[in-house]
């Protein structure tokens, strides 16, 4: 995908003469103290006053909420050479390390993309080691740079008392200061470390909720950009991962992908919103979900939201795609966890990425453990697979009944019948065969960029459609004309989705009574084209509100396919026949019946299906 090559630059240091200011404020007699130190040298060792390490030396001894302020003399950027790990924080009242502080500096208005910062923490010379290393609360990390360490470039970690309302803001983590050039984070590739991880270690006890990633690069990171991992008997949750470029130079055009995912949730993390993102270059998956089935018992990741990101694309929307799939549920790389249930991908715009848009893989271990996977609303679009695909085995076609398993329980993807566009609109019809209340379910109606399977990919989300209780569904929807080509999602009441239906074009609507004249006789019209090999439009008039059956049958009587089956207003309504039975299987070329059936009049039209 991009030629990768790690360089590590020891960075020049800047000694300057000044000792480093620390002001106390005593707030009231007992009450916690309140310090801000100064950093103004770049010399790495602790026993320097003015130095990084002597300055969060000073904040975790000081049991106060305290602040790190940053006044180098020169022109930047100023890099501080880390010779071991920085001191970790564990002050529960949390420090302020603002890099916004050193004059010159600033965050801009939309980081990280205007983001100007100066303040660059190197650990090429750290040995094993995180950059800043946080295990505490109340911490906010921002305006740094943060490059070359062997580990996680920022890492805020569980504890037993928990590490919660932390803020990682506007920092660059795998670039140099340009936000341009890859000097990743976990140069050692001996572990599976991050840009920036929220994470609970295995066997530890150990809890990190409430915590935000927010406008900050990640690039050039292994493996991944952003992290959030859990492993029981931990718990880490309802963390926030906000407006990050992943993946991207700072500009959002250029591919410094991380060597695995974008963004990951994993472990048993659970309740976790990724929103707001451009994830985009990135060598695995834009966004993956999973849990660990190999665990005694497996570990489920679960109630975790994607929404409102950019995936598979720049920050203009031409394509910068992740290497596998834009959102993996289930499969991390070529890892088979599954075991990731309740999640929602909702609202992104997911494109151009090197296999599926969404994919969603259960373990083969239990038939539950990847279902209630809600994928509502995105735009999917020009992915190399399929748009949605459950079991990462392409396309999976209907089954009478809907009595299978697997990811989503491979729910039905709704059979659409009839797509009319008539004065302005367009009226979308069809029907769904699953085996949950119907009634219960969604049917989603999008506007495709058509898949080469011809099964989506849904691009342009149009409207919801509720199925009656024989699964029959009509929405009235904007937005379409005549040529275009419609698909659309199931949704069943346990929030499983399907992958896309297959493909249906959008006709011109037929008139055959003048406006404000009620039709004066049934009629079943013969199918145009007739004989026909791609699809063929049949339509039929009623002269009063009738209960009515319209189906397709070969020669020797059997139900093909059931076109309509309920109500229908006075006039004249169309229906399509794209050759596929209720199986979902190609019907083989020969003639069929066109029998419509309503009420008390019945009619027949021989068709012939050439293929």
């Amino acid at each position: 995908m991009k030629a990768r090559s790690r360089i590590l630059v020891r960075g020049m240091t800047f000694y300057a003469h000044v000792c480093c200011l620390l002001v106390l404020f005593s707030i009231v007699p007992g009450a916690l103290d309140s310090a801000t130190y100064v950093v103004n040298r770049t010399v790495p060792d602790d026993n320097n006053p003015g130095s990084l390490r002597w300055c969060m030396n000073g904040a975790n001894a000081n049991p106060g909420p305290d602040t790190i302020l940053f006044n180098i003399a020169g022109a930047g950027p100023f890099v501080i050479p880390v010779v071991a790990q920085l001191p970790v924080l564990t002050d529960q009242a949390g420090v302020l390390i603002d890099g916004f502080s050193q004059p010159g500096t600033w965050a801009g208005a939309n980081p990280p993309s205007t983001a100007n910062l100066l303040i660059v923490i190197d650990g090429t010379n750290a040995g094993a080691s995180h950059g800043i290393h946080v295990f505490s609360s109340n911490n906010t990390v921002q305006g740094l740079v943060v490059q070359n360490f062997q580990q996680d470039g920022i890492r805020v970690q569980a504890r037993p008392d928990v590490s919660q309302n932390n803020m990682i803001y506007s920092n660059f983590v795998g670039t140099d200061q340009t936000g341009t050039l890859d000097l990743g984070n976990g140069t050692n590739m001996q572990g599976l470390w991050a840009g920036i991880y929220v994470i609970c270690t295995p066997g530890t006890l150990g809890v990190a909720i409430n915590n935000v990633v927010h406008g900050n690069l990640s690039s050039g990171n292994y493996a991944e950009g952003i992290g959030v991992a859990s492993c029981p008997p931990g718990d880490v949750a309802f963390n926030s991962v906000l407006n990050n470029y992943v993946g991207t130079d700072v500009a959002g055009a250029i591919d410094l992908g991380n060597d695995h995912d974008g963004v990951y949730i994993g472990e048993g993390a659970h309740d976790n919103v990724v929103d707001g993102n451009l994830i985009s270059g990135n060598d695995y998956e834009g966004v993956c979900i999973v849990g660990y089935a190999e665990a005694m018992p497996p570990v489920v990741t679960y109630a975790n939201a994607v929404t409102n990101n950019i995936i598979g694309l720049d920050v203009a929307l031409a394509p910068l795609p992740n290497t596998r799939d834009g959102v993996s549920i289930g499969i991390y790389g070529t890892y088979l966890g599954g075991y990731a249930t309740d999640n929602i991908i909702a609202t992104n715009t997911i494109a151009h990425n090197g296999r599926n848009g969404v994919l969603v893989w259960e373990h083969w271990s239990s038939n539950i453990n990847a279902d209630q996977n809600r994928i509502t609303q995105n735009s999917i679009y020009n992915n190399s697979l399929l748009g949605i695909d459950l079991g990462d085995n392409g396309i999976t076609y209907n089954d009478a009944g809907d009595f299978d398993t697997g990811a989503n329980e491979e729910v039905n993807y709704p059979v659409i019948t009839s797509a009319v566009h008539s004065a302005g609109q367009a009226t979308i019809s069809g029907s769904l065969d699953i085996d949950t209340d119907p009634t219960q379910a969604n049917v989603e109606v999008f506007r495709a960029s058509p898949d080469p399977s011809g099964y989506g990919e849904g691009r342009f989300y149009l409207g919801l459609a509720t199925p009656n209780a024989a699964g029959n569904w009509s929405v009235v929807v904007p937005g379409v004309v005549a040529g275009d080509t419609i698909t659309a999602t199931t949704t069943d009441m346990n929030s499983n989705t399907s992958e896309f239906s297959q493909n249906f074009v959008v006709v011109t609507g037929i008139e055959e009574h003048s406006v404000g004249q009620s039709p004066q006789r049934y009629e079943l019209a013969q199918n145009r084209p007739n004989p026909f090999t791609g699809g063929t439009l049949i339509s039929y008039t009623l002269v009063e509100f009738a209960r009515l059956d319209l189906g397709i049958y070969d020669v020797s009587g059997r139900l093909v396919r059931t076109l309509f089956s309920g109500h229908r207003a006075p006039g004249t309504h169309t229906a399509h026949w794209d050759g596929i039975d209720n199986e979902g299987r190609l019907a083989s070329p020969g003639v069929y019946m066109c029998v419509l059936d309503a009420g008390g009049f019945m009619a027949m039209r021989k068709m012939v299906f050439a293929q």
